[in-house]
């Protein structure tokens, strides 16, 4: 026990590093570098709720010293309060921490060019840092933002703190708003669930309750509305139905209905929602989400009106492209690629050893004899590459072939720029959400032609709509459907019991040493437990061409449960990375080699929803980590790390459009929730050279009798219908 000495005491430095943070409760071991009297430094340990608080801050705290048994002399922080860094040499090292871009030569040469003015320019006139030679203007102005806001955090960090929201979220939401951010806050709390990921709707109006907003009020109303849209986009729908709408207002917020139509009709006058008749009852929209499907619908009339190709160009065309296969494509592959060059819109669709790699290598060929070098993408950037292996050439994923820019916050590439070519051909179409195709549609020429290949009996996006579905079903487009399976795919049992699941026929288990798909029946989840991870560490390694861990990815139905994403990825982290330098953030730990997965889209570091990396390196005293993923590598800090989960098991909405040398999966009672069709059926799909399923006989089967899919509420179908 700590002996703790009476009198209190002030101090006052530079927080120089963290060495330990709880990212709920706020508490910390810190190191703080203290100026002591005679002009000496001094390095204090201190402890305690330091939230709000970033490395390199200037910190003056009030606490105690004591004495622990173990850890020696600590000052345990009572109160404390921000300053700004006092002097160029914490300023410098203000830079270095807390502004991406600046690292030390930098940070030293802004230091020198500025001298003792620093502090001064950076009050009166940051805007001069860019007289520093090679200091450009996006991390100028990062530099004059971060220091202009530098104030607020702390009162925002208490504030919230006395409602029972964790730290990190006080930074987020004081990256977004800066010094004012309080008094947003305190105007409007449902902001927090608008603009906070993590911080929910329910969140949110504990803390307006506490202010004195009324539960029936019209604020609570809107901020309801904009909340179970939201929340139901997250599920992949598109619009919501008004009666769901109010019959969550009834039965689960207990608000009169009526203000939810006063609310709706509000928010339609302010453009945030539109709501429109679809079959028996009103369509509410997310304004956004309203463009993306209005637009794809749009897009989508106007290029099939547009010009065929002539037949001449065709026959040549096909002709070449048979000729580069270097295999004789059979009857329906030639009818696929004829539609492909006739068609200005076609959809190929196939499960797989169907043959559509030939048959888009054939396209490239056959679209090259005809003049035409046309844009291949993808989704993932996994997609994106397998698909250059099997063309040939350069192939991107959607998002880079349209250009993000982080600085506008969207696709350079659009109607007033767009897509210099005549052709795209967009593989893994079915991970295509709404939103994502609005945008590349719009960035086609008039003139163009578009090729969607995908796999309808997928899963459909983790983001809203079901574009490949709906296209097809509308009949807008032309749709070949690849039936045949080749021999060197029909000598896979994976390729045969995914075909055979299609059917609804129990896959075959047999087990065949020479096989690549491999069934053991475990009841407990302990013993499901224990199966996996034996697979992953030694059973599979050295066989089927695994070489380590790293070439297995372990897929699951959910996220939580005794078989979920959370007990898998502990377990699995405890057995494949027990130790090394490591990140804490509430009951999370995140080491150097960790394999990871990105949760959501961020474009300015252009990682998306579902992208897998490896954790690089941890500064665990500037709370940082660098992950490399397929195509990049990330930097994060303490209040970006809910962005990021351990990826050793992820769930199989996460693996789409993905492929791993070895799928594990399991398959237990405990998911009946999810246990469906095509999510076994995209499971298994992924998995290239061997898949192993874990868990009962009778799960398996419950998987394959339900072939029913969640309904995505989307209008496309419909607007796309012609007839």
């Amino acid at each position: 026990m700590a002996q703790v000495q009476q009198a209190e005491e002030l101090i006052e430095g530079t927080l120089d590093h963290v060495l330990y943070v709880n990212d709920e409760s706020g508490y910390s071991v810190a190191i703080v570098d203290c100026e002591e009297a005679d002009g000496t430094r001094k390095r204090v340990t201190v402890v305690g709720n330091l939230a709000g608080i970033e490395v390199g801050a200037g910190i003056r705290a009030r606490g105690r010293i004591e004495k622990h048994p173990r850890y020696g002399e600590q000052f345990r922080v009572v109160d404390f309060e921000t300053v700004r860094p006092a002097g160029v040499a914490a300023i410098e090292r203000y830079l270095v921490s807390e502004i991406k871009g600046v690292g030390r030569a930098l940070a030293r040469r802004i230091v020198e060019h500025f001298g003792e003015e620093l502090g001064r320019v950076l009050d009166e006139n940051p805007e001069r840092v860019r007289e520093v030679h090679g200091l450009g203007a996006v991390v100028a102005s990062r530099i004059v933002a971060a220091w202009r806001d530098s104030s607020g955090l702390r009162e925002l960090t208490v504030f919230l703190r006395g409602h029972g929201i964790g730290a990190a979220y006080a930074r987020r939401i004081h990256k977004i708003y800066g010094k004012d951010s309080l008094e947003v806050v305190r105007r409007d709390p449902y902001v927090l669930a608008r603009t906070v990921h993590g911080i929910g709707f329910r969140t949110a109006d504990a803390v307006a309750e506490k202010l004195g907003i009324p539960r029936n009020s019209i604020q609570r109303a809107r901020a309801a509305i904009l909340f179970l849209l939201e929340r139901m986009a997250e599920d992949g729908h598109v619009y919501v139905p008004l009666p769901y709408l109010e019959s969550q207002f009834r039965d689960g917020l207990e608000m009169d209905v009526e203000f939810a139509s006063e609310a709706l009709e509000e928010l339609r006058e302010s453009a945030d929602v539109v709501a429109e008749p679809a079959e028996e009852h009103l369509a509410v929209y997310l304004k956004r989400l309203h463009d993306a499907e209005t637009g794809v619908a749009s897009r989508l009339h106007a290029l099939t009106r547009g010009r065929p190709t002539a037949r001449a160009v065709v026959e040549r065309a096909l002709a070449a492209g048979e000729r580069a296969s270097g295999v004789e494509l059979s009857a329906e592959q030639r009818r696929a690629l004829r539609c492909a060059l006739e068609s200005k819109v076609t959809v190929i669709t196939g499960g797989p050893g169907t043959g559509k790699t030939t048959l888009l290598k054939s396209l490239v060929a056959a679209l090259g004899a005809a003049g035409i070098k046309p844009a291949l993408a993808a989704p993932t950037g996994r997609a994106a590459r397998r698909l250059a292996e099997a063309c040939g050439r350069e192939a991107k994923t959607i998002h880079r072939l349209l250009e993000y820019s982080p600085e506008t916050g969207g696709f350079v590439r659009g109607p007033e720029f767009p897509l210099r070519t005549n052709y795209v051909v967009v593989d893994e179409a079915s991970m295509m959400d709404v939103e994502l195709a609005a945008s590349l549609l719009g960035a086609l020429m008039p003139e163009s032609s578009l090729l969607l290949v995908g796999d309808r009996d997928q899963l459909p996006s983790v983001g809203p709509g079901s574009v490949l579905k709906d296209i097809i079903v509308s009949g807008l487009v032309p749709v070949i459907e690849l039936r045949e399976v080749y021999r060197q795919a029909r000598e896979s049992t994976i390729v045969s019991n995914a075909h055979r699941l299609n059917r609804g026929e129990f896959p075959d288990i047999s087990n065949r040493p020479e096989g690549d798909f491999f069934f053991f029946e475990r009841a407990a989840p302990d013993d499901v437990l224990q199966t996996v991870k034996q697979l992953v560490q030694n059973r599979l390694v050295g066989r089927f061409g695994i070489r380590d861990p790293g070439d297995i990815q372990v897929l699951t139905p959910m996220n939580r449960g005794p078989l979920g994403t959370h007990a898998l990825n502990q377990e699995l982290q405890r057995l494949l990375n027990p130790a090394g330098r490591e990140i804490r953030a509430g009951d999370r730990v995140l080491r150097e080699g960790d394999r990871v997965i990105q949760l959501r889209n961020d474009y300015e570091r252009m990682v998306f929803n579902g992208s897998i990396g490896r954790v690089l390196t941890v500064d665990s005293e500037r709370g940082r980590m660098t992950v490399a993923f397929e195509d990049t590598h990330a930097d994060y800090d303490l209040s970006d790390l809910d962005e990021l989960a351990l990826g050793y098991a992820i769930s199989v909405h996460k693996s789409q459009g993905s492929q791993y040398p070895a799928v594990v999966m399991a398959v237990h009672p405990s998911h009946y929730l999810m246990l469906r069709r095509n999510l076994l059926y995209t499971a298994i799909t992924r998995a290239e050279r061997v898949c192993v399923l874990v868990g009962t006989r009778s799960a398996l089967q419950q998987a394959v009798r339900n072939a029913d899919e969640r309904r995505r509420f989307s209008r496309l179908a419909e607007r796309l219908h012609v007839g």
